[in-house]
């Protein structure tokens, strides 16, 4: 506590000097505001000045800082005690800084983890030393609560002794260990006083790469995506627009969850937006007038729900995995490579001056070569305008030399008169090039199985060529596209027609990145500049495998070959107990995934999970509404019951409500997150988290051993952050709890 600490004294002092320069800079950041201009310039610097009232106002007074850094420079030997908050604060009057910025170059020294031989880069180079002290604050209204001197990882070693399986990669200091056991509010917090090395890597890694993160459940992926949409904003903000910054994130749900973050950072004008909302506005300027696109939740019905055939369910994964892979892509692009080879004649281009009866003739080789190689960075469309233009060049240039040679000068109608020749000409050779119209090419690619056969690569079996082709003629015969569509015809739009470049952003975060496809991700990094993306996911997570990636080698080997992208993998899980990620994990071991990362749980230990088991539903209900009240009782905020489907989750809505009339029902349609009692299904928790979860009917026929029913509940059971409930049929428990220690109701079984 802050009265045992030897340095209480020192930093209360230092805290509340800190707070005066703070309180003269709000009276003279008021003052400035106040006085009305006219000046455009001195108008924006005022906006600035207001934004940063705000912040001052807001959180500046009560915590002006969380850390403090003392650094011995080499080169120097100078000591530097360095305070850092969200943001910076500097002395108006002598522009010394009095708060660094967590953003800041010299701040990542707080974060690495290194105590000797420790840098930090800057614009002029690399600053080495040693980190002597690093100290993190709890700070409340003004008040120092709280002093944590963080140790060196020897010393760590030195103190634990002897570690558990999860001890010696899951210590904890102890101010990281107070936040994680905070219970939760409605909405994901920043953890700029708590970033860890391996996170703080990825934050401030290159800008102009393609990241890839592989991250546990719990290991932060959502929030160290967002603190990196931050860090690169303020350091490159000459150079990059926050209004030009992009996060595309499984639901609105999940965005309205992760909406406070960017404004605690600093940042207010990113875009948000799923992935088939973005791809869906770029794509209604070519559908067909009175087509629609399908709702984006129909395959889960399909997938999630009883009822539907095992032949249903395996055309619909063949074709929506089809229109999502890097085949797809290859498929279309063949389909180019034909028009191009095959389909335009190149026949060899000539035309007679009468004057002199003088034949001109451009080669069909040469045309060939500058279709193909000069102009192929440009979209099909683009090239047949750059060709005609360079052909009439050629052609201007030809006759020129002609006439210069023969001593002719063109007068005005003479030079009118071959201008309508070269045109006529023009127009006559072009007319056999292809003209091609993007959805309706889409559409016969995509429905007529010879020709899919002829492009799709050869690692694409008849029968799927077959099925992908039937079932789409089925629904684009009701006029009708899916969202896995989307990305398809937004490829194939920028082949022939290239897309808008004023759509481009300056940097996207993809999150939930496993659920999207090679085809989504893929044209999310060409809409943005030099490849700048960054891509977090957990492949174990990878609830919509249907349309998703199995594993991370079809975006690192084919989408990101060139440039190549740096690949990260996280696998320490902050969020849940030690007791809570055992049981989830058991869960992956009753599969086989390609990459499968388990996560190793930070030395965090709860209670262990409790099975509810009853003879019948009734009872069921009633166990459930009791254990809820305990739970809140305890003094838990966020609550959540989890069904396997939106009509298991409806069915349990209707026999709690009696019991907890506070209980909401949450869909996919919902897009405000409030926190407190929700009942929603498994795949909307995606990305959440709560202080407890309760899960229900966890039994043989809800989740059996299948790799997505496996992927469902181990997303499920990764959400709580202090308790997890898992509940039953007496008797008839999923199989992928089998074997498996969980705590019942006074007595400790054998599940």
């Amino acid at each position: 506590m802050a009265v045992k600490h030897h340095a209480y004294e020192a930093e209360q002092k230092k805290l509340e000097e800190t707070l005066h320069v703070v309180d003269k800079e709000i009276d003279l950041l008021r003052e400035d505001i106040g006085q009305v201009t006219d000046d455009y310039v001195k108008q924006v610097v005022n906006y600035k000045k207001v934004k940063d009232l705000q912040y001052l106002e807001d959180h500046g007074r009560e915590k002006p800082y969380f850390g403090r850094i003392d650094f011995l420079k080499d080169e120097t030997y100078e000591l530097d005690s360095v305070y850092i908050g969200k943001r910076g604060i500097v002395r108006s009057d002598t522009f010394d800084t009095v708060v660094v910025d967590w953003r800041a170059p010299i701040a990542s020294l707080f974060y690495s983890g290194e105590s000797k031989d420790a840098f930090y880069r800057t614009a002029r180079g690399i600053v080495r030393g040693e980190v002597k002290l690093k100290r993190n604050f709890a700070i409340e209204n003004g008040q120092i609560t709280g002093i944590y001197d963080g140790a060196l990882k020897e010393t760590i070693d030195r103190e634990v002794g002897q570690p558990d399986e999860f001890l010696h990669e899951g210590f904890i200091d102890e101010f990281l260990a107070s936040s994680l056991n905070q219970t939760n509010d409605s909405r994901l917090k920043d953890i700029v006083a708590t970033i860890q090395a391996e996170q703080n890597e990825i934050i401030r890694a290159e800008k102009d790469k393609p990241l890839v993160v592989q991250g546990v459940a719990g290991s932060g992926k959502t929030t160290i995506a967002l603190h990196r949409l931050s860090y690169l904003i303020y350091n490159y903000q000459d150079t990059l627009a926050s209004k030009r910054f992009m996060v595309f994130a499984p639901n609105r749900l999940f965005l309205n969850y992760i909406s406070d973050v960017l404004p605690e950072l600093g940042v207010e004008d990113v875009q948000q937006s799923t992935f088939a909302e973005w791809a869906a506005r770029l794509v209604r300027p070519i559908l067909p007038k009175g087509w629609r696109i399908l709702d984006p939740q129909k395959p889960l019905q399909l997938f999630f729900e009883p009822g539907k055939s095992e032949r249903e369910r395996t055309i619909a994964w063949r074709r929506l995995h089809f229109k999502g892979s890097f085949a797809c892509k290859q498929t279309l692009d063949h389909y180019l490579q034909d028009v191009l080879e095959k389909q335009i004649p190149y026949k060899k281009l000539s035309f007679i001056y009468s004057r002199t009866n003088q034949v001109f003739t451009i080669e069909g080789g040469q045309i060939r070569e500058i279709f193909t190689e000069q102009l192929k960075h440009l979209p099909y469309n683009s090239r047949l305008e750059a060709m005609r233009k360079q052909l009439k060049q050629e052609m201007n240039k030809l006759l020129f030399s002609h006439l210069r040679e023969r001593k002719i000068d063109l007068d005005k109608q003479g030079l009118a008169k071959f201008e309508k020749l070269i045109e006529q000409v023009l127009a006559k050779y072009m007319a056999d090039w292809p003209q091609l119209d993007v959805f309706p090419l889409y559409r016969q690619i995509m429905t007529e199985p010879e020709l899919l056969r002829k492009l799709a690569p050869t690692s694409i079996d008849d029968e799927t060529i077959r099925d992908v082709c039937e079932s789409n003629a089925e629904i684009m015969g009701k006029e009708r596209i899916e969202p896995e569509d989307l990305a398809a015809l937004l490829y194939l739009r920028q082949l022939i027609e290239g897309l808008d470049t004023a759509a481009q952003f300056d940097h996207a975060v993809i999150d939930e990145a496993q659920d999207l496809s090679a085809m989504e991700i893929m044209l999310v990094a060409m809409m943005a500049k030099r490849h700048s993306v960054t891509i977090v996911g957990d492949i174990a997570q990878g609830i919509h495998a249907y349309r998703g990636l199995h594993d991370w080698d079809e975006l690192l080997q084919d989408v990101f070959a060139e440039p190549r992208a740096a690949f990260y993998k996280l696998e320490q899980s902050y969020r849940s107990t030690v007791e809570i990620m055992r049981c989830a994990n058991h869960v992956l071991e009753k599969i086989k995934l390609p990459e499968l990362v388990m996560a190793k749980p930070v030395l965090r230990h709860g209670e262990q999970p409790l099975l509810l088991q009853q003879a019948t539903k009734e009872a069921l209900w009633q166990e459930i509404g009791e254990q809820v009240n305990r739970l809140r009782g305890e003094g838990l905020q966020t609550i959540a019951i989890v069904g396997k489907s939106m009509e298991e989750s409806k069915k349990a809505h209707k026999a709690l409500i009696s019991m907890l009339p506070d209980l909401t029902l949450l869909s996919h349609k919902d897009t405000h997150y409030e926190g407190g009692l929700m009942i929603m299904p498994a795949y909307l928790t995606k990305g959440l988290q709560f202080d407890a979860v309760i899960l229900l009917d966890v039994d043989d026929e809800h989740y059996g051993l299948h790799d997505l029913d496996a992927k469902l509940l181990y997303v499920a059971m990764t959400r709580p952050v202090h308790r997890l409930l898992i509940t039953c049929i007496a008797g008839r428990l999923s199989p992928l709890l089998q074997g498996l220690s969980l705590e019942s109701e006074g007595t400790r079984k054998k599940a």
